[in-house]
C-alpha cells in the first residue's frame, strides 16, 4: 500500500550529496558514518546524488565530450545510456554498498522510478537535448520506502511522460524531491558550516531580499554567490527550509533545523509550494550566470 508523504512522522529530510563529498576519500566515509548513526537514531532520510566528476572521467574514456551553457551541462540523447549508467550505476551502486556495509537499510533508485514525481525538458533558451527539471507530483513509492525506515539513494535520472530518461542537475532533483515528499528540510551539504558575515560568523537565516542585500555589500561573494542563489531556488521549488551546512558535522544530519546546530537556514518565501518549470529554468540560469 502506497503511503501519502504527508502522512510520515516525523518528515523525511532530503541530503543532497555533490561530487566534492563523493570524491574526497577521507570526507565521505566519515560522512557515511555519521549519515548511519543519524538514520540508526531514527532519522528519516532520503539521499539524492550528483556525480558530474564520474560522468566527465567516463565520457573522457570513451572520447565523448558534452558542452556546457550557463553550467548546464548540454545532454545529447545519444548520451543518456552512458550518463545513466554512470549516475545509476556506478555513483548510485557505490552508494549503495557503501550504506549497506554500514547497516544502513537502503535502496537505490533513479528519480524516475518514483511514478509520481514529474519531468520535463528543462525550459531554457536554448535546446539543452536530454536534460530535465522535475515539475511536480507527490512521491509515491519514496513516501512508502521512508515509511518501511527504508533509505533511498536516488540518482538524478528523470523519464519524461513517454518514457524517455533525461539528465537532472541534481540540486533541481534533490528539490523536487523535497517538494514531492512533503520534506522537513533540504539539505545542500558543503566544506563550510554556512554562509559567513562580515565578521566570519555564520549567518543563521537568509531570504530572498537579505541574500540580495547581502550580495550588493559585498558580504556574499565569489563562488558563494551561485551557492545562495541556487539554495533559494530550491528552497522555493521544495517549499521548505533548505540548509547549507558541513558535511564533517553531525549536528547538521541529526537536527538541521536546531537553533543550537551551526548552519545557515534558506527560507522559502511561500512554503510548500512548487515553482512552476519555466521558472525553475529562469532561476538555474540566473543562479549559475
Amino acid at each position: 500500500m502506497l503511503i501519502d508523504p504527508s502522512d510520515l512522522d516525523p518528515r523525511p529530510i532530503v541530503v543532497k550529496i555533490g561530487g566534492a563529498l563523493l570524491d574526497d576519500a577521507t570526507a565521505r566515509p566519515a560522512f557515511l558514518d555519521r549519515l548511519a548513526a543519524a538514520t540508526a537514531a531514527g532519522a528519516r532520510v532520503v539521499v539524492v546524488h550528483g556525480g558530474g566528476a564520474a560522468v566527465d572521467r567516463h565520457l573522457g574514456r570513451i572520447g565523448a565530450t558534452t558542452e556546457r551553457i550557463d553550467g548546464i551541462r548540454v545532454t545529447p540523447h545519444e548520451l543518456m545510456p552512458e550518463i545513466a549508467a554512470i549516475l545509476a550505476g556506478e555513483v548510485g551502486t557505490g552508494l549503495l554498498s557503501d550504506l549497506r556495509r554500514r547497516s544502513v537499510p537502503s535502496i537505490a533508485l533513479r528519480l524516475g522510478d518514483d511514478a509520481g514525481i514529474t519531468t520535463s525538458i528543462l525550459p531554457v533558451p536554448f535546446d539543452p537535448g536530454a536534460v530535465g527539471t522535475v515539475t511536480g507530483g507527490r512521491a509515491t513509492l519514496l513516501a512508502s520506502l521512508v515509511a518501511s525506515r527504508l533509505v533511498p539513494v536516488i540518482s538524478s535520472i528523470g523519464l519524461l511522460a513517454d518514457g524517455s530518461p533525461v539528465n537532472v542537475n541534481a540540486d533541481d532533483a534533490a528539490a523536487g524531491v523535497a517538494a514531492a515528499i512533503d520534506a522537513e528540510a533540504l539539505l545542500l551539504l558543503t566544506d563550510v558550516p554556512g554562509v559567513l558575515d562580515a565578521d566570519r560568523t555564520v549567518i543563521r537565516f537568509l531570504d530572498a531580499g537579505t541574500i540580495e542585500s547581502l550580495i550588493e555589500d559585498g558580504t556574499i561573494s565569489g563562488g558563494m554567490i551561485p551557492k545562495v542563489r541556487g539554495a533559494l531556488v530550491a528552497a522555493e521549488a521544495a517549499g521548505c527550509p533548505v540548509v547549507i551546512g558541513h558535511w564533517a558535522d553531525p549536528a547538521v544530519l541529526a537536527a538541521p533545523l536546531a537553533e543550537e546546530t551551526t548552519a545557515t537556514i534558506v527560507r522559502p518565501a511561500t512554503p510548500a509550494s512548487f515553482t512552476p518549470s519555466i521558472e525553475i529554468g529562469d532561476a538555474l540560469l540566473e543562479s549559475r550566470s
